[in-house]
């Protein structure tokens, strides 16, 4: 469709879209308007009339087309006629694609054409390490040579570390999982850190060793300070559109100073490029996980099981993009009996989240989440107050909701600033609580 790429960098990349793509002047039987001016606009740029096809496509654009096919070619037109800052923002929305790898060696010829080294090697180096076609995989090798990096050998492409550092401010310091929070604030520092290697195998199938620690630490309160460590072995393979993985996972957590669960279990997951259900979405994922739960010494009451469900499902319109969970959580503890009373810490969670994301500029995006739980505990309460034995059943409903921006110093660093408060209400009153978390993190893949 597009042998009008006749630039040798931008000849490859054309070809590998639109091989997979349909045409849409070719699918669209009594074409609209705007289907005409696109089909008008393909034919122009094979013609070799750039202008006149960009005239045609962003008429295209302007009368509500919205396809990837249109805004490829819109960015290579761009990339033509020398108009680069045009060029990007039309790559970029291919960024959230199932084409990103695609869109992300285009803007590494980009910033090479703006002489920006340093981003195109960060957007050369994305493509490397990821899963795409292994002739765009060489081009992007072939063009971080011009930049001077060094090129990674190919057991390196099988490589991934996430860095996070954030810090921020806690308006109620949370306890131990569900249960009732301090009423007190905090400022606290979180750190992230997460890996994966390929062991054995090759891109599309072979064993993988993951690993992620989280740590979450308040100054003035170290009594609350949390901290979580995780590794998993798995087997992970790709094709047909899906992406599998089952693997055995343990981990281990604490509180405040003392080891507080220890878990081994396994979990699986499959995730399709086109959800299989026929909803106007862009992929889907579902997993699934179990654990036997070890409670440290001073928490013996979180000995039992543990059982997830989570699917996740993502839609882009245009410079947004939607992106929806839904979460069912059961667990199965030995719960706390002191005397006459018991607390239960066995709950059964289910939980939707939504976060739309918009997208202002190539390096800035803006947000919103918001997001619902209901949990219903396995066994009533029984507590005393004053010299009654009260017996009530736990159920909370907690409502969430915030926003946050991103900006991109980099293809491989953000800064993100973000807001979220959450009110949760309880049949059991001590249990309730409204909660403001401030933070602003700096993360990057490396």
């Amino acid at each position: 469709m597009l042998a009008a790429c006749l630039t040798r960098k931008l000849l490859l990349s054309c070809s590998l879209l639109f091989a997979s793509l349909p045409s849409l002047a070719q699918d669209l039987s009594g074409e609209s308007p705007a289907q005409a001016d696109f089909r008008k606009g393909v034919e122009l740029f094979q013609q070799g009339d750039l202008k006149a096809a960009r005239q045609r496509l962003e008429a295209a654009r302007a009368a509500g087309l919205d396809a990837m096919t249109l805004h490829y070619n819109l960015g290579v037109v761009y990339y033509r006629l020398g108009q680069l800052d045009a060029a990007e923002q039309a790559f970029a929305r291919l960024l959230s694609s199932p084409h990103q790898v695609l869109a992300r060696y285009n803007l590494g010829l980009i910033a090479l054409a703006r002489n920006d080294k340093m981003v195109a090697r960060d957007y050369f180096l994305s493509v490397i390490e990821s899963d795409g076609p292994d002739k765009l995989q060489d081009l992007a090798q072939a063009r971080l040579a011009e930049t001077g990096a060094r090129v990674p050998v190919s057991g390196q492409r099988h490589r991934r570390l996430y860095l996070a550092a954030s810090g921020g401010y806690d308006s109620n310091i949370a306890g131990l999982p569900e249960t009732a929070t301090t009423r007190e604030g905090g400022l606290f520092l979180d750190a992230v850190l997460a890996g994966s290697v390929r062991v054995k195998g090759d891109k599309s199938a072979g064993w993988d060793l993951e690993g992620v620690f989280l740590g979450r630490d308040y100054p003035d309160h170290d009594d609350y300070n949390t901290h979580f460590l995780q590794g998993k072995f798995a087997w992970s393979e790709q094709g047909g559109g899906q992406t599998r993985q089952l693997g055995a996972v343990l981990s281990q957590s604490w509180f405040g100073p003392d080891a507080f669960e220890t878990r081994y279990g396994v979990e699986g997951l499959i995730a399709w490029t086109q959800c299989p259900v026929g909803l106007p979405v862009d992929g889907c994922d579902v997993s699934l996980a179990a654990a036997r739960v070890d409670g440290g010494s001073s928490f013996e009451a979180y000995d039992g099981q543990w059982y997830r469900l989570r699917a996740r499902t993502g839609r882009r319109i245009g410079a947004w993009k939607l992106e929806g969970k839904y979460l069912w959580e059961l667990n199965d503890r030995s719960d706390l009996t002191s005397g006459s009373q018991f607390v239960s810490v066995s709950p059964q969670h289910h939980a939707i989240k939504g976060v739309a994301r918009f997208s202002a500029r190539s390096d800035l995006v803006l947000g919103a989440v918001g997001g619902f739980r209901y949990s219903r505990y396995q066994d009533s309460h029984r507590l005393l107050e004053g010299d009654t034995v009260v017996v009530q059943r736990r159920t909370d409903r907690r409502w969430e909701s915030g926003t946050f921006a991103e900006y991109g110093l980099s293809r491989r660093w953000l800064l993100r600033g973000e807001w979220l408060f959450r009110d949760n209400t309880s049949e059991i009153d001590s249990y309730g609580y409204q909660r403001h978390t401030f933070m602003v993190t700096l993360e990057g893949i490396l």
